[in-house]
Parts: structure tokens; C-alpha cells; sequence
């Protein structure tokens, strides 16, 4: 734990940090902030414009980064030119490094195979990536090859042009066949795992677009002391913004979490009955304009385990 006595009045957290620990980028600081691992007086903070006054003491749960290490890793890949790499992330790969995680990643399988690339974007250990999925998604995910190109597809991803579609299984029924979610969406105040729209730290507008797919009956037995559910919805969902678990708390928020969720689920049942291991979100399309003006696409067919899902489920309905 590093520890900082604030000397000087009114200054940014993620400022006073940067100053006072140079060797860590302010990028870095604003995560480990966000991710609970700053106190000031003790008491957690979780927001990087937080104002530290003088004779506060600031203390700072830092751990030293992962050295990046180039580890072999089968890539599929949909889309590749000498600038951008698209490819389809497997569920329960994590896309870079992170404090705790000792696993292979994204990162390390992308030096790998593309050593150039070790040089690309703004951290060390986040070689040319400009977004993510979580651990537990699977789907397309972008990846710059060169500077340039990461420069154009960051500003892309703030601009929110960059068209993203994912296919998701919702606990319940969803009354509305098509609609938009409009509810801002910020760090929680207690559980830094979570994003939250009661009350959250600074919150960023989202919006979430669905379309229903389809209505999935569920005929299978209820499992005793479990909630009990007799319906499922299988969704489209278009991102207009691209918060942290932003698909994740819109459905949760309204009461229609999607299956194998453990964060944003009912506890001890987040599958509902259903043979699941991870939660049925998957990005399935992706679409981003290049600086020369022309638009790349790219699809990712569903996963074989999310595929069991529906045909189990729809299998369990024809024969009861």
C-alpha cells in the first residue's frame, strides 16, 4: 500500500496521485480508482475527480503491473489488413491483464503472433486494444495494427459510430417486441464489481436498442428452492453507447436478467434451470468506418454452447 500526505489545497485525486507517483500512467490511476483501490482517510473513493485537500492522507493499493509476456494462443480471426485485426473472442478469455488475473490473455496471444504490435496503443499491456469484452462474452472484438489506426477507432468508439449487435437470452418475458433502454449508467457505490442506474457514481448516458428474436417457452421442472420461470426472450441488442456491462444492467435493471448471469442474476440461480456455464450474451456484429471513408463489416456465428442452450430448450418444450 503506497501512502501520500496531500500538501497542497484542492487538487483532483487522479491528479495528486499522477504527480506524487510518477512512474504510473494517469490512465492507470483512473482504473485503480474506479476499481476501489484508492482511500483517502480511510475511506474508499471511487471517483478520479474526487478533490483532496491539504493534510489529507491519501493511500493507494497499488500493485505493480503484469510484464506483458508473448504466449501462444489460437486466434480465430474474421477480418485482417495491415492496420486492423478483427477477431471472434472465445468465452472465458479475458482481453488483457488485470490485478489478481494470472491467466493467458488476449494481450499475450496478440504478441505472439503480431510482435509489431507490442508498440501499439497507449499501454504496454493492452497492445493495439481499443475495447473489450468481458471474460465471459463472446463475439467480435476490433484491434488496431498500427497507430494510426488506433488513434481512428478510439476516436470512433467516443464518437459512438462504431455499430455493435449482440444476441442475447433474457430471463422472462419481454412485453415490448421492440424498444429502446435510455437509463444512465455509473460505477455502483459499494460494489466496484458492478455498474448500477440506482444512484451510480457519475453516470454516463447509455442507450440500449432491442429487438425480440423470439419467445422461448420453458417446460423443463422447477428446481426446488429456486425461482421458477416459464419463459424465456431471445433479443437483439444494438449499442448506441458502449458502457462497462451496459447490456447487462439495462436487462437486469428491468427485471429481465440475461441467463447465466452471476454478477446481475438472481443469486444461486442465475441459470434458471438451463444447462449454461457463463452468461448467453454474444457480440455478433460489428461495423466501423475506416479513415479512407469505406466501412469494414464482420459476424461471428453463435458459440456451440449457446447454441445447445436454444436447441435443449426448444427440444424440452416438443417433448413435454
Amino acid at each position: 500500500m503506497k501512502k501520500f500526505e496531500v500538501q497542497e489545497n484542492k487538487l483532483r485525486l487522479d491528479r495528486f496521485l499522477a504527480e506524487s507517483f510518477k512512474e504510473v500512467s494517469r490512465s492507470r490511476i483512473q482504473k485503480d480508482i474506479e476499481a476501489g483501490l484508492v482511500f483517502v482517510n480511510k475511506v474508499k473513493v471511487l471517483e478520479a475527480k474526487f478533490v483532496v485537500r491539504s493534510g489529507d492522507m491519501v493511500e493507494y493499493d497499488y500493485t505493480e503491473e503484469k510484464k506483458i509476456q508473448a504466449k501462444e494462443l489460437d486466434i480465430k480471426t474474421i477480418f485482417e489488413n495491415k492496420d486492423i485485426l478483427i477477431i471472434d473472442k472465445p468465452a472465458g478469455l479475458v482481453v488483457h491483464p488485470a490485478p489478481g488475473y494470472k491467466g493467458v490473455t488476449l494481450a499475450e496471444g496478440l504478441l505472439h503472433k503480431y510482435k509489431d504490435i507490442k508498440v501499439i496503443g497507449e499501454d504496454e499491456i493492452r497492445p493495439g486494444i481499443v475495447h473489450r469484452l468481458d471474460k465471459d462474452t463472446s463475439g467480435v472484438l476490433l484491434v488496431a495494427k498500427s497507430q494510426k489506426m488506433f488513434e481512428h477507432l478510439k476516436d470512433s468508439f467516443q464518437n459512438h459510430t462504431v455499430k455493435k449487435q449482440y444476441i442475447s437470452l433474457l430471463a422472462g418475458h419481454l412485453p415490448s417486441k421492440h424498444g429502446f433502454i435510455n437509463t444512465p449508467i455509473g460505477r455502483h457505490p459499494t460494489d466496484f464489481r458492478k455498474m448500477t442506474v440506482n444512484l451510480p457514481k457519475e453516470p454516463k448516458e447509455s442507450v440500449t436498442e432491442y429487438t425480440v428474436l423470439e419467445y422461448l417457452p420453458f417446460k423443463g421442472e422447477n428446481i426446488k428452492g429456486r425461482k421458477s420461470i416459464d419463459e424465456f426472450t431471445l433479443v437483439r441488442v444494438n449499442l448506441h453507447t458502449g458502457r462497462t456491462h451496459q447490456i447487462r444492467v439495462h436487462f437486469s435493471s428491468l427485471g429481465f436478467p440475461i441467463v447465466g448471469d452471476a454478477l446481475y442474476g438472481p443469486k444461486n440461480n442465475c441459470s434458471f434451470g438451463l444447462d449454461i456455464q457463463r452468461q448467453f450474451l454474444h457480440a455478433s456484429n460489428i461495423e466501423v468506418q475506416l479513415p479512407d471513408k469505406s466501412w469494414v463489416q464482420a459476424h461471428a456465428d453463435l458459440p456451440e454452447d449457446l447454441k445447445k442452450v436454444l436447441i435443449d430448450l426448444k427440444a424440452k418444450n416438443i417433448n413435454l
